[in-house]
C-alpha cells in the first residue's frame, strides 16, 4: 500500500473531526446522556432500607436419627420382664401355697412369696392352695422381684413372682381365695393392692372366703341338751384396739358353757376361716362359765387361754368365721361375722 500524502492526512483528520462534531450535536438535540465511569466509592445506604441486624451463630442441634417403630410383641418374654423388675428363675418344685423352689443359673433356692400367707398342708384348703400354686408356676420360668429384704429367717428368698405374660402370682393366689394379704414389714410395697384383691375375693366368696352353712350348736357328751358350749360373740373381741398385730393379747374369741355341767375341752380345736388352729390343753370349762382364747402370749388361767400366735393376728377385722370342733374333729359350733 502506498504512503498517504500529507495534504491527504490533513483532509482525513478534518473529516473525522466533522463526524465527531455532528455526533455530539445530534446527541445534544435528542437529550442523550453520557454516563461516567462508576466510582469505586461505596454509595451511602438508602434510609428507607434498615440495616440488617448482626446474625448470631446458631446453636448446634444434632440431627435426629431415624426413629423406628418397634414391633409390638404379643407376649413379652421372661427376659423382657426381668429387665424391668428382676431376675429369671425356673420353678423346679412347689412346696406349698406360698413357697416354691427355683433354679437360678446352676443354683437352687427356696422362695417365699412376699405379702401373702396360704394355708399350710394339713390345714383347711392347704392342699388346694398348693395345687393351685402348682398349676400356676411349676416347671415354668418366672421373674422374681425383691422388695426390701433379701431373705427371711429361714433363709428363703423373699420375692414377688411373675409369669412371663405379666401374671402376678402373689395376687393370683389371693384373688382365688387361696391366700390372704398379710403385711410383713418392711416388705409392704404391694400390701394395699393385695388387700384390695383379698376384699374382692371375700365379696365373691372364693376359696377360704366361701360362706359355710351355719351350724346349729350340738350337745356333746358331758354337756346339757340346752345347746352346749358355743362361740359367744357377746364376750369375744375380734378387733383389738389399735393395730391388731401389735396388740394380740386384746384380740380374742370367747367360749361359753351355758349348761349345768362342766365340759372337758382337752384336745378340742378352734380355727378361723383361713385355717389357723388352736388346740385346747387340758382344760375344763365350768358350768355357766366363759373362757377367752387370746391371740397373744401369756399364762393360762381359768378365764383366759393364750394362743401365742407368732407374727400376725388371727381374726380379720373385715369379717371371718370361727369353728369349734371336739377332740374327734366333729364340728360343735361355728360363728361368722
Amino acid at each position: 500500500m502506498g504512503l498517504i500524502k500529507p495534504d491527504k492526512k490533513l483532509s482525513l483528520f478534518i473529516s473525522l473531526l466533522s463526524l465527531v462534531a455532528l455526533g455530539w450535536s445530534a446527541c445534544a438535540m435528542s437529550g442523550c446522556r453520557v454516563n461516567a465511569m462508576p466510582s469505586t466509592v461505596t454509595p451511602s445506604r438508602s434510609l428507607s432500607t434498615p440495616a440488617p441486624s448482626a446474625t448470631l451463630r446458631p446453636t448446634w442441634t444434632p440431627f435426629p436419627s431415624p426413629t423406628s417403630t418397634p414391633t409390638q410383641k404379643a407376649t413379652p418374654t421372661a427376659t423382657d420382664i426381668a429387665e424391668r423388675v428382676g431376675e429369671v428363675a425356673l420353678v423346679t418344685q412347689v412346696l406349698d401355697g406360698d413357697t416354691i423352689e427355683v433354679q437360678i443359673d446352676d443354683k437352687r433356692y427356696r422362695v417365699r412369696y412376699i405379702g401373702i400367707d396360704s394355708p399350710e398342708e394339713g390345714q383347711p384348703l392347704g392342699q388346694e392352695a398348693s395345687e393351685f400354686n402348682r398349676q400356676l408356676v411349676e416347671g415354668k420360668k418366672v421373674i422374681l422381684e425383691k422388695d426390701v429384704s433379701e431373705t427371711d429367717r429361714y433363709d428363703r428368698l423373699l420375692r414377688y413372682v411373675y409369669l412371663p405374660d405379666g401374671t402376678f402370682i402373689n395376687a393370683a393366689l389371693v384373688g382365688a381365695g387361696f391366700a390372704r394379704a398379710v403385711a410383713y414389714p418392711p416388705d409392704t410395697r404391694f400390701h394395699d393392692y393385695l388387700s384390695r384383691v383379698e376384699q374382692e375375693a371375700r365379696e365373691k366368696g372364693l376359696g377360704m372366703w366361701a360362706q359355710p352353712t351355719q351350724a346349729t350348736p350340738v350337745a356333746r357328751a358331758g354337756e346339757v341338751a340346752t345347746g352346749g358350749v358355743f362361740i359367744d360373740p357377746a364376750c369375744s373381741q375380734f378387733n383389738a384396739p389399735g393395730n391388731d398385730n401389735n396388740n394380740k393379747t386384746e384380740e380374742y374369741v370367747c367360749l361359753t358353757n351355758p349348761g349345768s355341767d362342766a365340759v372337758a375341752l382337752s384336745g378340742w380345736t378352734i380355727r378361723d376361716q383361713y385355717g389357723w388352729t388352736y388346740t385346747f390343753p387340758d382344760f375344763i370349762l365350768g358350768a355357766g362359765a366363759s373362757v377367752r382364747v387370746r391371740t397373744g402370749c401369756g399364762d393360762n388361767t381359768p378365764e383366759d387361754l393364750y394362743w401365742c400366735k407368732a407374727e400376725t393376728a388371727i381374726w380379720n377385722n373385715s369379717g371371718d368365721c370361727a369353728y369349734l370342733s371336739d377332740a374327734t374333729g366333729e364340728l360343735v359350733n361355728q360363728y361368722c361375722y
